[in-house]
């Protein structure tokens, strides 16, 4: 089962993501360069996004580690005129966004290919060692009572008898990796703060593949993307009922 189409999506914002194996050193000249060639698609205000990496350190002290942040690189983001549709470029990472309301996966993948060709142009990678889709959905439902999430979901918190049943938050995030192909699911599903009269809640898939022994060739990426969401259309299909359909059904 893959990803339906529906008249009203909840996709709050989708990401395609592309980590390369460097051919040439990185320069501060590639996202200039990367800029002159789809300025015109994206004419909009290039902004800065610094990202940061989280790391364990265990040495020199292995009972007591402790988790350190650090600023890794800095990404460009350049935006459409109506800053819904965006590209990012930073040292060896490309990554294309979609912004609610979503534009439906043939136009994203067509800026996907166009901004991956580009990259490719002007930065010279010789491999990719990474490639993510993430999708963040955002699912309101209208009540007047509680609800049970397993009238929306099909994964959800189970408490054991003698905890209180009654949640007003939560959280659950599941790693897997499939047997067929090594790719990497990450679902997130948690509430958030919703419009009155409304529950709100948030449906984060990633799946992702990795090569970092051997980067994956360059003619290779865009079809291992399209598994990608097979895959994840496949796990949202599978991770909602047919009640939570109806929302998306409404225009």
């Amino acid at each position: 089962m893959t990803r339906r189409q529906y008249p009203n999506p909840p996709i709050e914002e989708a990401v395609c993501e592309f980590r390369f194996a460097p051919g040439q050193r990185w320069n501060l000249t590639v996202p200039g360069l990367f800029y002159e060639r789809i300025r015109d698609t994206y004419p909009g205000e290039p902004r800065q996004q610094n990202l940061i990496q989280a790391e364990l350190q265990i040495e020199p002290a292995p009972d007591n580690p402790e988790l350190a942040f650090r600023h890794d690189f800095i990404k460009l983001l350049f935006q459409s005129a109506d800053t819904k549709k965006l590209v990012g470029v930073g040292a060896n990472l490309l990554s294309i966004h979609s912004l609610r309301p979503y534009e439906g996966w043939e136009n994203f993948s067509e800026r996907i290919s166009k901004a991956f060709h580009t990259y490719l142009d002007v930065a010279k990678p010789v491999g990719v060692t990474r490639i993510a889709l993430r999708y963040i959905n955002k699912v309101a439902v209208a009540v007047n009572r509680e609800i049970e999430l397993s009238e929306y979901f099909t994964v959800y918190p189970q408490l054991p008898d003698g905890v209180p049943s009654r949640i007003s938050g939560f959280l659950t995030r599941t790693e897997s990796i499939y047997e067929d192909i090594p790719i990497r699911l990450v679902i997130t599903l948690s509430d958030d703060l919703p419009p009155a009269g409304q529950v709100m809640f948030t449906l984060d898939l990633e799946a992702s593949q990795e090569w970092l022994e051997k980067p994956l060739a360059i003619e290779s990426a865009l079809s291992s993307l399209y598994e990608l969401k097979q895959r994840e259309g496949q796990a949202f299909e599978n991770l909602i009922t047919d009640r939570t359909r109806e929302l998306f059904n409404v225009s």
